[in-house]
């Protein structure tokens, strides 16, 4: 008769066959990723950093350096604006990116991507950095999509997740011990390592798999994020205690077209007012608007291990005045959560330490394909090697000490 536990082994097996590869490969990426912005930082010193500082620290007008930064992007206008620094070493950044091409791979569905770093002191370009083909953004664009266009690679991304969560229930499922007693317990949790090769890759994936499920179910979950809308919902729910999230306001803030048409620095003015308002942030985004009515937008960044801390504010485009405000203190509980996803999925949440976690959790995951699939191979190969000597044993004839005639 089937037990449970049958049904339970045959579904881990299989659903671990279908997903193993995409699983390795969305934990190895993970890996690397987690420590991208340190990797980068130093890897581009060079670009990232002024070569020197002014005594008196004093930089040039945002406005400047923003059309310095267009000129170099060959752009009229810098759609995701100017960043801006506490450092006082660190040049300032302004990123283009133009997509929504029709193709099949990551590569082809974007026309361009890039970041150009200005100094901020001289106004000088001191680098630009092809994203498109940065290290650190194909191992993001192979997790996110599997270089493939977005459409086509993240449904097979998602719904490999979805089935990772099913093994790792699966998994406590298999895991969980006959007996409490004290042999149960020390097969359970401890690796025997003066043990079989079988037995130690049986205790990697029993062991390290249970240690650490917990938090690979929060990075799995989390990454689900961005294509299910009920995950969004469910962190509000955690948050908050109510499932449906605020409706979005309708009221558009604008600009008010001065009647003698002129402007007033108004850029400089915006710049001006949220470093005074947020002089501990790491860096605020200055956005220009795009028409008459547009507002400059100011996206302050408190630190530079995580995002989701982060204030927006609102200026006139024309006195400098500020319109509108939206901090992150203002978010009901359930909101916060949502805008802690992508620190949670990344582990930044929990500072180096988390990261570190982080890291070791994707690790693990990814290792659990290859020692299911070791177990699932070796078991197969003995069984078929029993199989054959049995047969090889049934064609030899039987002789006469078995008492069949000669």
């Amino acid at each position: 008769m089937t037990s449970f536990k049958d049904v339970v082994l045959l579904l881990h097996r299989w659903v671990g066959l279908i997903t193993g590869l995409v699983v390795l490969t969305l934990s190895i990426t993970g890996c690397l990723f987690v420590f991208q912005e340190e990797i980068s930082t130093w890897l581009h010193e060079d670009i990232y950093f002024a070569d020197e500082i002014p005594a008196g620290r004093q930089t040039l007008p945002i406005d400047q350096l923003q059309e310095n930064a267009a000129d170099a992007l060959n752009v009229d206008h810098l759609p995701f604006g100017i960043t801006t620094h506490k450092d006082p070493g660190r040049n300032w950044s302004a990123m283009l990116y133009k997509g929504g091409l029709d193709s099949w791979t990551y590569f082809g569905s974007m026309e361009v991507y890039k970041t150009a770093y200005i100094n901020p002191y001289n106004g000088e370009v001191e680098g630009i950095i092809n994203e498109k083909n940065d290290f650190f953004q194909v191992v993001k664009g192979i997790h996110w999509s599997l270089l493939l266009a977005t459409p086509v690679g993240q449904p097979i991304i998602v719904w490999s997740t979805v089935l990772f969560i099913i093994l790792l229930i699966s998994g406590i499922i298999l895991w969980w011990p006959k007996r409490w007693n004290r042999i149960g317990k020390k097969k359970s949790f401890k690796i025997k390592w003066g043990s079989t090769w079988r037995r130690i890759n049986y205790d990697l994936h029993n062991v390290l798999g249970f240690y650490f499920l917990a938090i690979s179910l929060i990075i799995a979950f989390t990454g689900l994020y961005w294509y299910f809308p009920f995950v969004q919902k469910s962190l509000h729910f955690l948050g908050s205690g109510t499932y449906n999230l605020p409706p979005v306001s309708s009221q558009k803030v604008v600009s008010s077209v001065p009647e003698d048409g002129k402007a007033l620095s108004a850029l400089n003015k915006a710049y001006s007012r949220t470093w005074r308002e947020y002089p501990e942030a790491y860096s605020i985004t200055f956005t220009a608007p795009t028409d008459s009515q547009g507002t400059i937008q100011a996206t302050v960044r408190p630190d530079g291990q995580t995002y989701y801390n982060r204030s927006t504010l609102q200026f006139d485009q024309y006195s400098g005045s500020l319109l509108a405000a939206n901090s992150y203190q203002e978010k009901d509980s359930g909101e916060k959560l949502v805008a802690m996803n992508y620190d949670i999925h990344v582990g930044a949440i929990g500072g180096l330490p988390g990261k570190i976690i982080a890291f070791f959790a994707s690790l693990v995951c990814g290792s659990l394909p290859v020692t299911g699939f070791i177990i699932w191979w070796d078991r197969r190969k003995r069984s078929r090697s029993r199989e054959r000597r049995v047969g090889e044993r049934r064609k030899q004839p039987a002789t006469p000490e078995e008492g069949v005639p000669a």
